[in-house]
């Protein structure tokens, strides 16, 4: 792929999946409410997991990994505030944190002309798609809030 962005919305992937893992342990360790513990760190295992297939993805292109610096120490501060904040404001907060990232992933989805990018590429824009759907479904207090992510870690 090559299109002037490909660079930086590529490490984006890196950046938000370190910020997203620390974000939700954060909020998992300071939660006091044993649902919501569970939901957090099932969000982690998502993040953690697509995290895993960046390094894998990046390692079978042959291509160069930076490490982000500064996105966990981010997300672990946001993380402690989601924990504490009154649940819908933090689902609020979380859907709208989901905008940005979607934007940069969805650019690399559609720039994608391999097979094996497509794929990849697919997947990192339905893994944040997924989390911003978890927000929304528990701010529409809808049981199951949890059914894309699920569906992405079983896969």
């Amino acid at each position: 792929m090559n299109y002037s962005e490909y660079k930086k919305d590529l490490q984006r992937i890196h950046e938000s999946e370190v910020y997203g893992c620390a974000v939700f342990h954060m909020a998992a360790q300071v939660t006091l409410n044993p649902k919501r513990k569970k939901k957090w760190l099932v969000l982690k295992d998502l993040e953690a997991q697509t995290l895993e297939r960046y390094l894998a993805y990046m390692k079978n292109s042959g291509q160069t990994v930076m490490e982000p610096k500064g996105w966990a120490i981010k997300g672990y501060a946001e993380g402690a505030a989601l924990g504490v904040l009154p649940w819908r404001l933090s689902m609020r907060l979380l859907k709208n944190a989901t905008l940005p990232f979607q934007e940069k992933f969805l650019r690399l989805k559609n720039n994608a002309t391999q097979e094996s990018d497509k794929k990849f590429f697919g997947y990192v824009y339905a893994h944040e798609k997924a989390i911003e759907s978890f927000a929304q479904k528990e701010l529409s207090r809808e049981q199951n809030s949890l059914k894309a992510v699920e569906s992405l870690l079983s896969n």
